[in-house]
């Protein structure tokens, strides 16, 4: 494994393209978080996704001027549709999440993505379930637990019940997203602009029953050119080249970084204060993939020397 991956350059290394990547998901909650001061969550998804389409729309053409049109199997386009579906879903339950409930809190449950990752890879790619996936899972809940508690069991109650579940789901959401797209072989950038653009599609269909439409001001613009660029034109980028040439779990170990990254920038744009009781939460969570590619590791040791 450790041969593979030294071949690799870093455009392909996850060892270089997952810290870019965990770095620009860092101020994603924050972020969001004062975009949603002046819009809702329709509007952000319906000008995000828009933006999305439209600079994929200008590369795609500028890439692909005069070169012949490749024919997709019906399956293809099902499967890409699928991962567009839950993209949109992923957004979409986050942000109603942050309208509910502080970033921190909404961060640290969203970043429960890894162990779904794990979960459905399962089913998915036929990877097996052993006492230290078992493990992984149990301390990733355990922290959930204490985050959303804050360590108060005996009064057993949520900040808000919805705003958390909604978080939850966004959780399930981008764990079956990266399960799927790491089944798609079409091309990248088409397969990307493919789902960016079911995703308008779907933003357009809840701004018309929800919301209604807002004009941007400029520093609305700013923000939601931010979202769109470290969401989807640079985050699908990095994400999707990381996924090709390394494993989904791998990934997952890596995602588990991200939580310090966004609270870091949460404290600083949105001044929320950080517990201890948190801070055990975001350990317990952070420490659940990496016991689980311990496992791994063991296990592989172990096969060798039988």
């Amino acid at each position: 494994m450790l041969k593979d991956e030294k071949k690799l350059n870093a455009t392909q290394n996850p060892f270089v393209l997952m810290p870019i990547l965990l770095l620009i998901w860092g101020a994603v909650a924050a972020v969001s978080k004062l975009v949603l001061n002046r819009l809702d969550s329709y509007q952000v998804l319906f000008y995000m996704y828009g933006m999305g389409v439209i600079i994929f729309a200008v590369i795609l053409v500028i890439r692909a001027w005069g070169k012949p049109v490749k024919v997709w199997r019906f399956s293809e386009w099902l499967l890409v549709l699928a991962c567009g579906v839950f993209t949109f879903l992923y957004d979409f339950l986050y942000l109603k999440s942050l309208e509910l409930i502080p970033a921190v809190e909404a961060s640290m449950l969203n970043y429960l993505f890894p162990i779904f990752i794990v979960i459905f890879a399962i089913p998915i790619h036929k990877e097996r379930l052993n006492r230290y996936k078992i493990l992984s899972i149990l301390m990733g809940f355990a922290g959930t637990l204490l985050l959303v508690t804050k360590g108060d069991f005996a009064n057993f109650s949520f900040t808000n019940v919805r705003g958390d579940l909604l978080a939850i789901l966004a959780a399930i959401s981008w764990g079956l997203f990266t399960n799927f797209v790491k089944k798609n072989k079409k091309d990248m950038l088409v397969s990307t602009f493919v789902m960016t653009l079911l995703a308008w599609l779907l933003s357009i269909a809840g701004m018309l029953v929800y919301s209604q439409g807002k004009l941007l001001q400029l520093i609305d613009f700013y923000g939601v050119l931010w979202l769109c660029l470290s969401n989807i034109v640079f985050g699908f980028f990095l994400y999707f080249r990381a996924l090709k040439y390394s494993s989904a779990s791998l990934i997952a170990s890596f995602t588990f970084f991200a939580p310090f990254v966004t609270l870091v920038f949460i404290m600083i744009l949105l001044g929320e204060r950080l517990s201890w009781l948190d801070g055990l939460a975001a350990v317990l969570i952070l420490l659940s993939v990496p016991v689980q590619k311990l496992g791994d590791v063991i296990h592989k040791r172990r096969g060798g020397l039988l």
